[in-house]
């Protein structure tokens, strides 16, 4: 057959283009929105710098919120990172911190190497130990070619011939491992099944401690073994979820006890969600409530836009029971934030909240906030708004200047680090109002409005929680 000129014009159209090899970084953990080009452009050192906080650290929530949708992204690392061990360990870990085990599992199941590398395997072993596939965790052990005699692997190891029946060689292995590290943890419940001494309460330290606890049949959802639980497993093993209460009166006391007696906005968020069902069952009653902006707040910590959104269709007039006209200036600055509302007259009457409170009044940082999530600002609100000075940045200043760089350019990746790099180092409260205020208008830049919103409503939160 005679080749046509007349096909020349389509045959030159036809490129072939090579695909990159997938690495540790390319295959996803979960559907999040974002791009395969996450990684595009990002620097490989910010990566290495900004990976592992987010595996050692506590993160807020909006903070956790940000690094699982990033970490669970299938996209191909920057150069030099995707074929490294340690690394697409630490990315592995670090989802299995943020409650993403099922997704870390998946994303190790595709992983090259994993027997071949210590770092690896651990992090597919706790990942199977804590969606329950015990028997698989065994296997990874059974598979490692490296360090197998280190501590981890030597519990395994004898928790996996309790599996499989072996008694007496989970009793000279767990000997091994004692005479290594010492884990009272462990020895109780490896006594409990070897030995048939008490078990005591469960243990959720890690997956090995959580699967013993398991094999023995110990209540792994009550509040002794909850204390213990690691961010990784306190993600995944939750109280059963409370009932609405049929005593609403009972009930708003309880919680407003509950919320009242907290110190910090993480633990204002843990009895939020607990209370969550009373909030939400006196707002649909349409009950009088004690303290109605302070329920406002705990629907809007605990996740419930709706329920702070109908508490607050009902509150009409000057007269708040409980709450003065700064306290529902931040309401409604949180709840603006929350919808992703730019409502310039919110903002503005914050502004003037903050002038008539002073250099002391939460209005001052809490329009700082609100302002850097957007909207237009009238010509006196500006000039007031120039003048709140409501504390120093403890960021890094080069981190804050690549930060707006990378937003900028379009490094999305490289922005959602950085801001969680800032945000790990602030701790479980999440980063002051002066630094919030730049990663809210950084992560907007970047495209990432989700999480800018959380940031926004997390600051402004704090503000009111006392």
């Amino acid at each position: 057959m005679l080749f046509s000129p007349a096909l020349a014009p389509a045959w030159a159209q036809v490129q072939v283009q090579s695909l990159a090899a997938p690495d540790l970084f390319s295959a996803p953990a979960a559907e999040t929105g974002l791009s395969g080009d996450l990684w595009k452009d990002a620097s490989p050192g910010i990566v290495k710098e900004a990976l592992p906080k987010l595996a050692a650290k506590p993160l807020s929530p909006a903070a956790a919120g940000l690094a699982r949708r990033v970490l669970a992204t299938g996209a191909h690392a920057p150069a030099g990172i995707g074929d490294d061990p340690e690394l697409g360990a630490t990315r592995a870990l670090a989802l299995i911190a943020l409650g993403e085990a099922k997704g870390a599992d998946a994303v190790l199941d595709r992983a090259p190497g994993v027997a071949n590398s210590a770092q690896l395997s651990m992090a597919a072993a706790e990942a199977a130990l804590i969606t329950g596939a015990d028997d698989k965790a065994c296997k990874i052990g059974e598979a490692l070619s490296v360090d197998r005699g280190a501590p981890y692997w030597l519990r395994l190891r004898a928790f996996c011939q309790v599996l499989a029946d072996q008694h007496d060689a989970a009793q000279l292995t767990f000997t091994l491992a004692a005479q290594q590290t010492k884990d009272a943890d462990y020895a109780r419940l490896m006594n409990a099944v070897l030995a048939g001494t008490p078990a005591g309460a469960a243990n959720l330290k890690n997956g090995i401690d959580y699967a013993l606890s398991r094999k023995l049949g110990l209540d792994v959802t009550s509040a002794a073994a909850l204390a213990t639980a690691s961010p990784a497993l306190k993600a995944v093993v939750k109280p059963a979820d409370a009932a609405a209460p049929s005593d609403l009166t009972a009930a708003q006391a309880a919680t407003l006890a509950a919320l009242r007696a907290t110190k910090g906005l993480a633990a204002f968020t843990d009895a939020a969600k607990a209370g969550l069902p009373a909030i939400a069952a006196l707002a649909q009653a349409g009950a009088p409530l004690e303290d109605p902006v302070l329920f406002a707040r705990a629907a809007l910590a605990a996740g419930d836009l709706a329920t702070a959104q109908a508490i607050r269709a009902k509150l009409t007039g000057d007269t708040i029971p409980g709450a003065t006209t700064t306290d529902l200036a931040l309401l409604d600055a949180t709840l603006a934030a929350a919808e992703g509302r730019k409502d310039s007259q919110i903002l503005d009457g914050l502004i003037e909240r903050g002038v008539q409170g002073g250099a002391k009044s939460p209005a001052q940082p809490a329009a700082l906030i609100l302002a850097s999530f957007g909207g237009a600002v009238g010509p006196e609100a500006r000039a007031s708004l120039a003048a709140f000075d409501p504390g120093k940045s403890a960021a890094p200043a080069g981190r804050l200047i690549v930060l707006d760089d990378a937003a900028a350019a379009g490094r999305q990746g490289e922005a959602a680090l950085l801001a969680l790099s800032v945000a790990a180092d602030a701790g479980p409260s999440g980063p002051g109002p002066v630094d919030r205020a730049h990663l809210v208008r950084a992560l907007l830049k970047a495209g990432l409005e989700t999480d800018a919103r959380a940031f926004a409503v997390e600051g402004l939160l704090a503000l009111q929680v006392k």
